[in-house]
């Protein structure tokens, strides 16, 4: 992608959101907005733009973070403002499921309130533009 030194490739580095906007456009044709949230408190005020993508678009949405440590995969809105949730499927999971409650009791799928981001870290959401 050119986005990154030579010594990227091979490297255990992570990429963010923005990174993964440019492979989803680059490798699929399909653009991605990137909605920056300076702190996890601003989180509610954009719950509104998170329901509108998934009713007119229906993508899942990237989430990556600075101090949260987490990339997280957003796949649902519950709630309106600070009283919302989001359904989080963290992509880290890797294997086959046995059980799908397992996913839920050890924290792979969650249902997570907008309270619980950190206030001392930024996100970016990657909102994947397609529909079919």
């Amino acid at each position: 992608m050119q986005d990154k030194p030579a010594s990227f490739a091979g490297s255990k580095d992570w990429i963010g959101s923005v990174e993964v906007g440019l492979c989803i456009d680059y490798f699929y044709d399909v653009p991605c907005k990137i909605v920056h949230i300076n702190s996890g408190s601003e989180i509610p005020d954009k719950i509104a733009e998170l329901t509108e993508h998934y009713r007119s678009i229906g993508s899942p949405v990237m989430m990556g973070e600075d101090t949260d440590n987490s990339s997280k995969g957003i796949f649902g809105v519950c709630g309106t403002g600070n009283d919302s949730y989001l359904l989080i499927v963290d992509p880290h999971y890797h294997g086959t499921v046995q059980d799908p409650q397992d996913l839920q009791q050890n924290g792979w799928v969650k249902w997570q309130h907008v309270r619980d981001f950190k206030s001392d870290s930024f996100y970016n959401f990657c909102l994947p533009l397609y529909k079919q």
